[in-house]
């Protein structure tokens, strides 16, 4: 660093003769001063390690000053005694159904169905190296299930359960021109209607995102043939059973009466059905030999529900490509020397903004552009990262969301009278500042078109890849979104700390919120509608509600709950700030299907909390046994049954043996969170399940206005006859004023 020294300027402190006697910094009256002043830069130097040792000191005073208030602070009550599952001890992933009936567990081999109150696997899908590490589920209608999963190769599946049996669909990854393709993330819409995938090509490292559209009608009328069909051989197994149970008690009662007859016993009669018998129950035998042996990565299914599955082997109609998106590219030069060239390809009135790839920038005046900033910062440009390396280090990819119509898309890309299916997909590409909006619905203009759209993908690319309908940029880059249960609502956060929430059911912005300057946002999450106090004065008379809470959390894991009503002006809440520990850095939070004030928190250490989001108050720790683990804290393998009544956590351990060999003990255990006292409080709560919005009929609303007028009639009366009776006093009131007037004119005349 450069030294600045003055000159004719000596360090040598003064003698004592010459030094004033009342000198502040003389030894003899100070003895912390004996020592000679440094010169510089010493003193600098010294001033700085003074600093930092007393910023050190107030961070040790202030730790040591919380310890207290720590200890006094109560613990939650520890759980620390769950139920082991004996069918998932190789459990890779856990999902539950959405009302809570089934739980779906990933296998090294396959997935498997469970019942979720009792842990009696249902149905089971095999495949030899299929892992499923991820599983979504989705209701596709009352008695049917999509489910979406993705496994150890980055492979995507489709599947459908239905009458406790699970049907193979299709495999997402269909490759184009034998190049590999990977599925980086895959998910489907609130019903299923629509799926979503991103795929990277092992081959050009290209990123694509893909939707398909499942065939519901199509669907509707297999299931119901399916459903059909399984009742037909449950009846047939029935029957075959009461033959077999009536056979094997006539075979009983030839048993007594051939052991009262004096028959040798050691020769068998090679007449008598006795190997019948064994056959018969020779199946039950071996599916009992099966649980016994506890083989946890073959889980043992209901051998009816099995055979039944296998026996029917329906495939589906499989879903067609509808959307294709490719990622942004970067930005170059207008190709068009001349500027009124240049000029007639870009919008001229300026109301389109777009992405910013329409532009009148030329080459040169880019390269211009970039040899000023090579120069006035010749010094820092070495020390920033080269393109190759973040090509390498930078992955991209989408994040994306389905949603219903609203009123943020253009004239004619909405459905008409179709609420509650999806019409859009919002997606977002990992380190740039739009928000991209595609119609799902739009129909390309080309001839011929139409009939080519159920073609599989790379038949014809040409058709599916639209351009963008509605672009939202943003002033930073976009680090996580979040949209509410009906996808009225839309939360997107960015790098900067801002937070936007636009309501898409209105078109309006309902606000920017700033929670944390200092760190990015990480998470957001809309709560319960249930959540929101409810106001008794409300209007229109028919049930509507257009706010609720939001959750955010940022990377320094603070939380923040925040209130998205249009009226409210109330600054967000903090429920936690930031942890002075890094073990304490909570990586999941998972709200409780039933207790929405209840949400999963899984902190770095592995430690797992019921966490009230209203408060921030830890209601209650559960713990794994001491022999075991959690398997990730980042990625744990979790899952809700019974609408937030049983809670599975998948743990690892192992046991030493005898010849220094560890044996793998881990295994799914069952929290069964209905039994915890502390949780009665949340339970006998009295919830009215409402909706986010509502979308009432002209004759709904009608109605309602009738019944309010209805119902205020008595007040009307009341309020008439109060009218008429002021009358009188209105009319004397006006005469007394009009008479002032009259006098007032009167006197100035005369005068």
């Amino acid at each position: 660093m450069p030294v600045y020294i003055r000159k004719n300027l000596s360090y040598t402190p003064p003698s004592i003769a010459r030094m004033s006697d009342e000198d502040d910094d003389d030894y003899l009256q100070d003895p912390d001063q004996m020592r000679d002043i440094l010169p510089q830069p010493y003193r600098m130097i010294n001033k700085v390690l003074d600093k930092l040792l007393e910023d050190v000191w107030d961070i040790l005073e202030s730790k040591e000053n919380k310890r207290p208030g720590e200890k006094r602070k109560p613990k939650p009550p520890k759980y620390d005694k769950p139920s082991k599952a004996p069918l998932l001890g190789q459990a890779t992933a856990l999902a539950s159904s959405p009302d809570g009936k089934y739980l779906f567990a990933g296998l090294p081999n396959g997935l498997v169905a469970l019942d979720a109150l009792n842990q009696q696997s249902l149905s089971q899908w095999e495949e030899d190296s299929a892992e499923i590490t991820s599983i979504l589920t989705y209701a596709f209608s009352p008695t049917a299930y999509v489910l979406v999963t993705l496994d150890d190769m980055a492979v995507a599946r489709l599947f459908l359960f239905t009458c406790d049996c699970l049907f193979f669909v299709k495999v997402m990854n269909d490759s184009e021109g034998g190049a590999k393709m990977l599925a980086s993330r895959c998910e489907a819409s609130l019903e299923g209607d629509y799926v979503g995938i991103v795929f990277e090509n092992t081959s050009t490292k290209e990123v694509t995102f893909e939707t398909h559209k499942v065939p519901r009608e199509a669907w509707v009328g297999e299931i119901e043939a399916v459903e059909a069909k399984i009742q037909k051989e449950k009846e047939q197994q029935e029957k075959e059973q009461k033959e077999r149970e009536e056979r094997e008690k006539e075979l009983n009662k030839t048993e007594e009466n051939t052991e009262e007859l004096p028959a040798p016993t050691e020769i068998a009669d090679p007449c008598t059905e006795e190997p019948a018998k064994e056959q018969t129950v020779s199946f039950l035998v071996d599916a009992l030999d099966e649980t016994e042996k506890g083989d946890s990565s073959r889980a043992p299914t209901d051998p009816s529900a099995s055979m039944i599955a296998e026996k029917i082997a329906h495939k589906f109609t499989p879903p067609t490509l509808v959307l294709r998106v490719r990622p942004p590219v970067p930005y170059v030069a207008n190709p068009p020397s001349s500027a009124f060239s240049a000029t007639q390809k870009v919008d001229a009135t300026g109301a389109v903004l777009g992405m910013g790839q329409t532009h009148i920038m030329s080459a040169a005046h880019l390269e211009s552009r970039d040899a000023t900033f090579q120069h006035m910062h010749a010094g820092l440009v070495k020390y920033m990262t080269k393109d190759e390396d973040k090509k390498d280090e930078d992955v991209m990819t989408a994040t994306f969301h389905f949603m219903n119509p609203g009123r943020t898309l253009l004239t004619g890309l909405e459905p008409v009278g179709q609420t509650d299916r999806p019409s859009c997909v919002a997606l977002w590409w990992k380190g740039t500042n739009h928000l991209l909006q595609f119609s799902l619905l739009k129909v390309s203009k080309e001839p011929g078109n139409s009939k080519r759209r159920a073609m599989p993908v790379g038949e014809a690319p040409q058709e599916v890849e639209h351009k963008v309908d509605v672009v939202w940029p943003f002033s930073s880059k976009i680090t996580c979104s979040a949209v509410s249960t009906c996808t009225s609502h839309i939360a997107v956060g960015l790098d900067n700390g801002n937070v936007t929430v636009w309501d898409r059911y209105m078109g309006l912005q309902r606000g920017v919120l700033n929670m944390n300057s200092k760190s990015t946002v990480q998470m957001l999450r809309f709560l319960d509608p249930a959540l929101y106090p409810s106001s008794s004065m409300d209007y229109p008379p028919y049930p509507q509600r257009t706010a609720t809470y939001m959750l955010a959390q940022y990377a320094d894991s603070s939380q923040y709950l925040c209130d998205i009503g249009q009226a409210t002006q109330d600054h967000p809440m903090s429920i936690s700030d930031r942890p002075d520990k890094d073990d304490d850095v909570e990586t999941l939070l998972e709200s409780v299907p039933d207790i929405p004030e209840l949400c999963l928190m899984v902190q770095k250490d592995g430690n797992l909390y019921l966490k009230d989001i209203q408060t921030g108050v830890e209601v209650c720790q559960l713990a794994l046994p001491n022999t075991h683990q959690i398997m990730s804290p980042w990625e744990p393998v979790v899952a809700f049954g019974g609408r937030g009544q049983l809670l599975f956590v998948k743990g690892s351990g192992e046991e030493a043996g005898e010849a220094e060999e560890s044996t793998d003990t881990s295994g799914v255990f069952v929290f069964t969170l209905r039994s915890y006292p502390t949780l009665d409080r949340y339970w006998n709560r009295l919830r009215t399940p409402t909706q986010l919005l509502v979308h009432p009929t002209i004759d709904t609303r009608l109605d309602a206005l009738m019944k309010e007028r209805l119902a205020q009639q008595a007040l009307r009366k009341q309020r008439l006859q109060m009218r008429w009776g002021m009358l009188r006093s209105d009319l004397a009131v006006i005469q007394n004023a009009k008479e002032v007037v009259a006098n007032t004119v009167t006197r100035q005349f005369l005068q």
